[in-house]
């Protein structure tokens, strides 16, 4: 391996650090607690070494969400051959909620955190919708194909219109996609959050699992059958 070989492996070591150290900081001890002094002593380096690689906590912290979103997006796409639409999203649902298991400081930061809100720039809206969209592909496949009951999209296109609009003005573009997709987000995020913030402590532990894959399986079950 030459010099310039090194010298860039060990810039990408040392980066890794800086965001691994950083990530488990900002969820352990709270953004506002954390400095760039604090993580550069988490990594034993100085914070003028952090600064070559990053502006600031701010950057660090977008960096953080893009990459958990890029790896959520990782293994929802391996789910891609899958051609049943309403099997893909199964499939995708159970990914979602093992990454979030798998990774919980990833998915605090991307989703549980309200920096959240405050950090988003181009790349973490892009790396967000690039894994909500596995989710929308399903979903519109879905539709087109009947496999999610064309009563209950027509249910939801009928029910989300704007009250007293002209003309039955919907509430957003391509509605029963949009609210669709966002129904089974929601479903799987809720039951995301409750196990891991230690709220489902009502069933014993070893349930846990049974009661994720029924969210799934009764999220899927009201799509593809038509409304009562």
């Amino acid at each position: 391996m030459g010099i310039r070989e090194r010298r860039k492996r060990e810039r990408e070591n040392l980066q890794r650090e800086i965001l691994d150290a950083a990530r488990d900081l900002f969820v352990s001890e709270g953004y506002e607690a954390v400095s760039m002094r604090r993580i550069a002593s988490a990594i034993e380096y100085s914070p003028t070494a952090i600064y070559l690689y990053f502006a600031d906590k701010d950057a660090i912290f977008a960096a953080l969400t893009a990459e958990g979103f890029d790896l959520l997006s990782e293994r929802l796409e391996t789910k891609n051959g899958i051609l049943d639409p309403v099997e893909r999203l199964r499939a995708g649902g159970r990914e979602y909620l093992a990454f979030a298991q798998e990774q919980p400081n990833y998915y605090a930061i991307m989703f549980e955190m309200k920096e959240n809100d405050l950090h988003k720039n181009e790349v973490t809206e892009t790396a967000g919708l690039r894994a909500f969209g596995f989710i929308v592909r399903a979903v519109s496949e879905g539709i087109i194909c009947g496999k999610i009951a064309p009563a209950t999209v027509e249910a939801v296109r009928s029910a989300a219109v704007i009250p007293g609009a002209e003309g039955g003005q919907s509430v957003c573009e391509n509605v029963p996609q949009a609210i669709l997709s966002h129904v089974y987000w929601a479903s799987l995020h809720g039951a995301t959050s409750l196990l891991l913030s230690g709220r489902l402590g009502m069933l014993p532990t070893v349930a846990h699992p049974y009661l994720l894959e029924a969210v799934i399986d009764n999220c899927l079950r009201g799509l593809i059958c038509p409304p009562c």
